[in-house]
């Protein structure tokens, strides 16, 4: 068979060896600048993927039959409207396009029976004071514009921040406490699958850094039982039908609520590495199935371990010599850190290391 990647930086390094090791022909589309993945794929075409129409014509000369991407909203984007234009298996490109909007979400999430409900609004220059609250641009990831308010003047800080990171429209949300989660899901012509529930550390206010993930998640069976009761119906509410989706959720009381859709495997390794080794199931070869329209519902095929990553920098400070004697146990998969003088994170791009566990129990510092 014959696949498409999108992109060919680092975060789609794993996928493309997926479908290598698959016996996939491959072929990839993407800057040559910084394309790592350029010598795993087959073939190599370097050219912006911003420029999707000629992209469709030299996808329909090769004959492709799915188009892929991993862990980036641009590349899956792309990836959508490639496949539209080729009609081949995928989530229409309008539905991607237009949940680039977190208050557009939000407004679709208030259909979703078993999803509370926060106040929200769009930011028109007028300060509500609905403290405390999140600020965010309505576009963005990686939590890059986010931050906490509870007072006049942190919200015009806030409000400047989220400026200078997106040049659209700003949310405001109520803040909710609670504990959060991702969940890790596959969609197949509308069928939706929750493949794992994820674990969330973070940071404090004001900008809530992710600083590790951890699956299984520890939830309560009625929690457990609801998300995967409440997620295929926030899907289908939204139209996505086909492809990887991260979602992410507070939960409180025994009270549900959405923080985030991410149309795309999750970051951070969720969607590369921690899904498989938890689960036993080949979330990679999933998303590649379901591009090639040959998915077949996930069956888990090993015993369930817990897995995890922490992340190292000046908020994990107090990890240093977890990270440094961590090598020396069996639990120990692999990991990287800087000995330099640690940095403050302002968002998940900014970290100086990492370690990840697997282990039949969790594994605390």
């Amino acid at each position: 068979m014959r696949l498409a990647i999108i992109g060919a930086s680092k975060g789609q390094l794993p996928i493309c060896q997926k479908a290598k090791d698959l016996g996939i022909e491959t072929f990839c589309f993407a800057w040559d600048q910084g394309a790592v993945c350029k010598d795993v794929v087959d073939h190599f075409y370097p050219i912006s993927i911003l420029e999707k129409d000629i992209i469709v014509e030299l996808c329909k000369e090769l004959n492709i039959e799915g188009v892929v991407s991993n862990a980036s909203e641009l590349t899956a984007e792309v990836s959508s409207y490639v496949s539209e234009k080729l009609g081949l298996n995928g989530t229409p490109y309008r539905i991607l396009e237009k949940l680039h909007d977190k208050y557009l979400i939000r407004q679709l999430s208030e259909c979703v029976d078993g999803l509370s409900k926060p106040r929200f609004y769009k930011y028109d220059g007028i300060d509500l004071k609905l403290y405390p609250c999140v600020v965010k641009p309505c576009e963005g990831s990686a939590k890059a514009g986010v931050s906490f308010v509870d007072n006049p003047r942190g919200f015009i800080t806030a409000i400047k921040y989220a400026q200078d990171s997106s040049d659209g429209d700003i949310l405001v949300e109520e803040y909710i406490q609670g504990k959060e989660l991702s969940i890790e899901c596959l969609s197949y012509k509308g069928t939706h699958y929750v493949i794992q529930i994820t674990d969330k550390d973070s940071s404090s206010a004001p900008h809530f850094v992710e600083l590790g993930h951890h699956q299984p998640a520890e939830l309560s069976p009625f929690m457990r039982d609801k998300i995967k009761k409440v997620i295929p119906l926030l899907l289908s509410e939204i139209g996505y039908s086909n492809g990887a989706s991260h979602i992410e959720v507070k939960y409180q009381d025994n009270k549900l609520y959405l923080i985030e859709i991410n149309l795309r495997g999750g970051g951070d390794e969720i969607s590369n590495k921690l899904v498989q080794m938890s689960t036993g199931i080949d979330y990679l070869r999933g998303m590649i199935e379901v591009a090639l329209g040959v998915f077949k519902k996930p069956i888990q095929v090993s015993e369930p371990a817990y897995v995890g990553i922490y992340y190292l920098c000046k908020q994990t400070e107090h990890l240093l010599p977890f990270f440094k004697q961590a090598k020396d146990n069996d639990w120990f998969v692999e990991g990287h850190f800087s000995t330099a003088e640690l940095k403050e994170s302002h968002s998940n791009y900014e970290r100086d290391g990492y370690l990840i566990y697997k282990s039949d129990h969790k594994i605390f510092p």
